[in-house]
Order: C-alpha cells, then structure tokens, then sequence
C-alpha cells in the first residue's frame, strides 16, 4: 500500500519510479536549501522538510511557534525542531496510511513549503 501512495507522489511531481528504500526512508534534495524526507512507519508517513539559512538570515524561533499554532495551521499538527545551530529549521507532519493518497502527500509538501516561505518573509 506505501509503495503505491509513493510512485503515486513521485508520478505527481514528474518523478516516477519513487520508491522507499529497504529502510522505509527516502530522501530528495529539493533545492540547494530544502531538502524531502519520507519515512515510512508502520500505519503512519511522516512528511518532513528541512530548510538550511546562512546564519543570521534565519526565521526567528517565535515567527515558527505562531505559524505553527493550531488555530492558524486548520489544526494540522506541523511540527518544529531546529538543528544545526539554529540555521536548519524542520517541520514535519503525520499522515495516516489509512486511504493515503499521493495527492495528500503533495498536499503536505506544498503546505510545509509554505510554512518555510511565510516564516521567511517578515
């Protein structure tokens, strides 16, 4: 069933042939400063995308935090962590496998692209 939900997805961005790797994972370098994880557990996907700042031009912790709020994110559940000194900022959400469809994946790739694009602009 994940298998089909990801060619799906990669048929939608114009890559197919999209698969995990024995380890349940795939990773694509979106551009040089975002980068796609996929990362398959069971009855959950877990949609993550890392972007990378040069250091001081990052979003601030609090711009994060209020995007991420429930009330402004439809109750979504997007998740936050910072890495690498604060320049990489991550946000993942959770889909259920259950009646996932490579539409919905795209749907959350483009949401937290958002996410990464309306916390750059203040």
């Amino acid at each position: 069933m994940i298998d089909s939900i990801i060619r799906e997805f990669g048929e939608l961005l114009g890559m197919g042939g999209l698969e995990l790797s024995p380890g349940g994972d795939l990773v694509l370098e979106i551009e040089p400063s975002d980068t796609l994880c996929l990362v398959s557990s069971g009855e959950e996907l877990f949609v993550s995308l890392s972007r990378s700042h040069q250091y001081p031009h990052t979003p601030s912790a609090a711009r994060l935090l209020e995007l991420l709020h429930f009330e402004k994110n439809e109750g979504q559940g997007v998740r936050c962590r910072r890495t690498d000194f604060g320049r990489t900022n991550v946000l993942m959400e959770t889909l259920s496998v259950d009646g996932l469809r490579g539409a919905d994946v795209l749907e959350a790739f483009d949401r937290l692209t958002k996410l990464h694009n309306m916390a750059e602009a203040v």
